[in-house]
């Protein structure tokens, strides 16, 4: 992403998230000055803050987006794996059930980073202060968008949050990226510009956490590193365990439709035999090392950005954009995705001369990339009846022909890898449809073998394949 000249002057972040980190440091090469400004005090080590109330919660960071996290800071992977952080091909980390079915382990060309959110968020935060030219602007709010000129945002109005009787005072900039995260704080300001709000989508889940944190144990699950359980319509429940850097497991379970997982060990434990995976209640059979954390996400959204036209000056990424069920673990990946998709259409502009194509090019990268994480989410999650949400057309036809792949990739590798690659936003979800992958999904001609069953359906834990 080497910029070319003239560069911008000022780019203010809104929101120092991990979403407005990696923008902040997308768009650095391409500016003079970048401003970051968040509402949290912030910690100097890894812990939690009142603006991320999800961070305890499970966190996965999708193999794209560790590749796309590696191209903005450079060292990445390498940085946290000295962290304690763990790597590895997630095709053959450990055991994943989808639609009811365990995909045979195969390498996937899917390079994962299992670390939790406080660590990875902390260790961003201080990559990013060390760009010479980006300032963190720690106790500031965001009061509304500037336009000195017409129909475009020149900067925007900036409170002090530890002086709150000082008057909000502008912030010029030549762009201002919104990643104030799933209330999309920016957009409300639209209106009073007389520019057009985007549409909203909703997915109605009603989806409820419990998350702890148990001791990890030499041997556990045969070395597995990574446990995911995705809901059924048969099973709506869902669940995930993930090792962790301090020599944990953090597991979540979770429930549709307000069905509020147990906040005590023996109703976790009998909580967790009800999920697809038996693997996930076997972690349960030992102490848990923090209370049940609950967390509670009631519907998904998708900010229509494609349908309008986005005033100059202005970007957005992120949960901004759109927030998906966490439980699929979409989020951080989708927006170091749009983060570089960003750098690289200003590194292909022209300065503030050329800022409102490259902007343009933006959007409809970071909508290509809402699109492929959107319809793997909503095409789950619309399966769990009950749930509430537009339907694509020829949903019915898709859905059975991806049960029909999930089935299919308990014994054949190439199945599994290509829906390993499209859960990890490697592969669009169209690529299932690849001639190679279609011919094994529906010749589907080698001898079954037995599948481990559930403990939901009576199986054992440790059935072998």
């Amino acid at each position: 992403m080497t910029p070319r000249h003239p560069r911008l002057g000022t780019a203010v972040v809104v929101g120092g998230s991990i979403a407005g980190l990696l923008a902040a440091a997308a768009v650095a090469p391409h500016t003079d000055e970048v401003v970051v400004l968040e509402r949290d005090a912030l910690p100097e080590e890894p812990g939690h803050r009142s603006g991320t109330p999800q961070a305890a919660h499970i966190h996965g960071l999708l193999a794209s987006g560790r590749a796309a996290m590696e191209r903005l800071l450079p060292g990445f992977t390498d940085d946290l794996v000295a962290h304690g952080g763990l790597v590895g091909d997630i095709g053959d980390s450990g055991p994943w059930w989808i639609g009811g079915h365990r995909l045979v382990a195969t390498p996937a060309g899917a390079l994962g980073l299992l670390v939790s959110r406080p660590l990875l968020e902390a260790y961003l935060r201080a990559r990013v202060r060390d760009l010479p030219n980006v300032t963190v602007r720690e106790r500031t709010d965001m009061r509304g968008l500037v336009s000195s000129r017409p129909g475009a945002v020149t900067g925007v109005l900036v409170q002090g949050l530890d002086d709150p009787a000082a008057a909000p005072r502008t912030l010029t900039a030549d762009l201002a990226v919104d990643a104030t995260g799933r209330p999309g704080r920016a957009a409300r300001w639209f209106a009073d510009h007389g520019w057009d709000t985007p549409a909203e989508e909703r997915v109605v889940l009603g989806v409820r956490y419990r998350t702890v944190h148990v001791e990890h144990r030499e041997g556990d699950l045969g070395g597995a590193r990574v446990v995911i359980s995705a809901a059924t319509p048969r099973i709506p429940r869902g669940g995930a365990a993930l090792r962790q850097e301090d020599g944990t497991w953090v597991v979540t379970v979770a429930g549709y439709l307000e069905e509020e997982p147990p906040d005590d060990l023996e109703g976790l434990r009998a909580y967790a035999t009800g999920l697809v995976a038996p693997e996930i209640g076997a972690l349960l059979d030992r102490e848990l090392l923090d209370s049940p954390l609950p967390y509670r996400f009631a519907h998904g959204v998708r900010r229509k950005v494609e349908d309008v036209t986005l005033p100059p000056g202005y970007a957005v990424l992120g949960d901004a954009i759109c927030s998906f069920n966490p439980i699929f673990g979409q989020g951080m990946s989708v927006a170091a995705l749009q983060a570089v998709a960003l750098g690289e259409a200003l590194a292909s502009g022209d300065g503030v001369d050329g800022l409102p194509a490259a902007l343009r090019r933006y959007h409809r990268a970071a909508t290509h990339y809402v699109d492929q994480a959107w319809a793997l989410a909503i095409g789950a999650d619309l399966q769990i009846p009950g749930v509430q949400g537009q339907r694509p057309r020829g949903s019915a036809a898709v859905a059975a022909y991806v049960g029909r792949a999930q089935r299919v990739a308990e014994h054949d590798p190439v199945v599994a890898r290509a829906m390993i690659r499209v859960t990890a936003l490697l592969e669009p979800p169209q690529s299932l449809m690849r001639p190679r992958v279609l011919s094994h999904v529906l010749r589907d001609g080698r001898p079954r073998r037995r599948r481990p069953r559930s403990r939901a359906e009576g199986g054992r834990v440790g059935a072998s394949r």
